[in-house]
């Protein structure tokens, strides 16, 4: 009896050490680049050796994930046509932990729901100190750490970088699902007025951050939510109009009695956009798209954009360094010209392949749920749209610190789209 016993207690330690990593994962990847590469390393290489000691794999036996891997595969063979084939190796082969760590974060979460529930217990205290300390270096110039503004118009936050919005993108709608399904089983009135409650406060403070793709973005994947919102629930669709409309006035009154931020947020976005090509962003694009077409079926090599940009394209370093930029930039800032620039056609029909996949599975299992009223598929959909949509400046694929951010996220939605809230209360 000592034995099974000892056992027992064993699985129960472990249990609570698991609970305790679900709680902590999302500050451990979210405000670190050398906290984050470790964590997500670690988790990744204690999940492989789990798989293999106990013959559990059938998490990597997904339709996105080979696709994923297929797309690590095909960058690592062309490697040999990039301008530094080493480089370009080693970032094709460790490209593929991410994919498998959403996906064994999936399983993580799968197998004990409730270490979903407090990974997104987690997601929202961590998101609500970044919005707090963002507020607070607003209104005094510096955050809770003393983290000076990037500028008069550009906030940091606790991460002093000007990447607050495009971090609390990634944070928002797992927040914002968790306290959905919390206020759905109390009223549905309840669950759509605090989402629009929220979701106005979220759009005014990604407003004041001064970051436009991250504003632009966070209304993309709030228009999706509501729109889930709008199918699901019948008897809201118009009292959820006029709240609508009325919160979006209350909200574009209050930012406009800021004019730096409006002509940071609003203008300089028109005028981006007017003069594309007369612009860093627009420079970009048109570099990436001349690489492609130079090299349509190899592409340039896996995180070799800016390499190739400084040796083989001394029009686009002119163009760069007249905008005042001293040499070509590291990624075109755009995932799909970057796939098509350094993969090719190959790489970047994967690329679309695995997106593609990754939506029809989250709601292929929202609709085989029996939940329709949780919109777990719309919030993991808006989640993977304010990373992935095409048209926005975007993070690079390669990059660990904000790739560990971004395939959490998609292990979220592969787990919550699958299980309902009440399943992940339950206790283990």
């Amino acid at each position: 009896m000592a034995a099974p016993r000892r056992l027992i207690r064993g699985a129960r330690a472990l249990e609570a050490w698991a609970l305790l990593l679900a709680g902590v994962l999302p500050a451990l990847l979210l405000f670190k680049r050398g906290l984050a590469e470790t964590t997500l390393g670690l988790f990744v290489l204690a999940g492989l050796a789990f798989a293999w000691r106990w013959r559990e794999a059938a998490w990597l036996r997904q339709p996105w994930l080979y696709a994923a891997l297929a797309l690590s595969g095909v960058l690592l063979l062309l490697a040999p046509f990039s301008i530094d084939p080493g480089e370009s190796a080693q970032a094709a082969l460790i490209s593929w932990r991410w994919p498998v760590f959403a996906a064994l974060l999936a399983w993580f979460f799968l197998a004990r729901p409730q270490r979903l529930r407090i990974f997104e217990m987690g997601v929202m205290v961590v998101l609500a100190f970044v919005v707090l300390d963002g507020f607070w270096q607003y209104l005094t110039g510096t955050d809770v750490f003393g983290i000076p503004r990037h500028s008069a118009n550009r906030l940091t936050g606790p991460f002093n970088d000007p990447l607050i919005g495009t971090f609390t993108d990634r944070l928002w709608f797992i927040a914002l699902a968790l306290l959905w399904f919390v206020m759905l089983r109390r009223h549905a009135a309840l669950a759509v007025l605090g989402l629009l409650g929220v979701s106005s406060l979220g759009a005014l403070f990604i407003f004041l951050t001064g970051e436009r793709a991250a504003f632009l973005v966070f209304v993309l994947g709030t228009a999706v939510v509501v729109l889930g919102v709008f199918l699901r629930l019948p008897r809201w669709r118009w009292p959820l109009v006029g709240a609508a409309l009325a919160m979006t006035i209350m909200v574009t009154a209050l930012a406009a009695t800021q004019p730096k931020m409006v002509d940071r947020t609003v203008h300089s976005t028109v005028d981006a956009i007017v003069h594309l090509d007369k612009n860093v962003y627009g420079l970009n694009l048109i570099t990436g798209w001349e690489q492609f077409r130079e090299n349509p079926l190899t592409g340039v090599g896996a995180r070799q954009f800016q390499a190739y940009c400084q040796a083989q394209m001394p029009e686009a370093l002119a163009a760069y360094r007249e905008l005042g930029v001293p040499e070509c930039v590291i990624h075109p800032h755009n995932l799909y010209m970057g796939m098509l620039a350094e993969g090719g056609v190959i790489g970047f029909v994967l690329f679309v392949l695995m997106l593609g996949l990754l939506f029809r599975a989250f709601f292929q299992q929202e609709r085989a749920s029996g939940e329709p009223q949780e919109l777990r598929a719309f919030f993991a959909s808006s989640l993977l749209l304010v990373t992935f949509w095409p048209v926005q400046p975007s993070m690079e694929y390669f990059n660990g610190w904000t790739a560990a951010v971004v395939w959490m996220g998609v292990g979220w939605g592969l787990a919550r789209s699958r299980l309902a809230y009440a399943s992940a209360t339950a206790g283990p």
